[in-house]
């Protein structure tokens, strides 16, 4: 099978890399410590609306490896329940953790029509430092939209060494 060559984001600040398919692009807005992407372009007609998803890359620093375990920990003590699940995983040998839950946003000015969203986040910890990466899409999203997100969540290299 042809895999769709993939593009690369890299932070040389802490040191690490995420793998992203070729059809999912920079979103353009610049933080200081977050990078988005996403599988479309404004208003792109291809990609069906409930299909659109995007992925935020965040860099957090505690003040300790410490207080990053507890964070994680913190994670994982929740209950699982039907709007909020988590599981603990090793992504390319640093502890981590994925929360996949619903989000609700409103729309516009009323509240009265809120948008559900499916979030599905993985954070892993690197020492003090975690990366967070925070996926949204549409509740009804396609199922292949999110494996997308969980295989860019899961593609994250650290550089080996100092």
């Amino acid at each position: 099978m042809q895999q769709a060559i993939a593009k690369v984001y890299g932070n040389e600040k802490f040191g690490y890399t995420v793998s992203y398919p070729d059809h999912w692009y920079p979103s353009g807005l610049r933080y200081a410590n977050e990078f988005e992407i996403r599988n479309y372009v404004s208003e792109d007609p291809l990609v069906l609306t409930r299909n659109r998803a995007l992925v935020r890359i965040v860099d957090k620093v505690h003040e300790s490896a410490e207080v990053t375990d507890r964070f994680l920990d913190s994670l994982v003590v929740r209950q699982n329940t039907p709007k909020q699940e988590h599981q603990t995983l090793a992504i390319d040998g640093h502890r981590a953790v994925r929360v996949r839950g619903k989000l609700v946003y409103p729309v516009g000015s009323s509240i009265d029509t809120p948008t559900f969203y499916l979030a599905i986040s993985t954070y892993i910890a690197d020492e003090k430092h975690v990366v967070s990466l925070e996926a949204s899409a549409p509740v009804d999203v396609d199922e292949s939209v999110i494996q997308e997100i969980i295989k860019i969540e899961e593609s994250v290299k650290f550089d080996k060494g100092g």
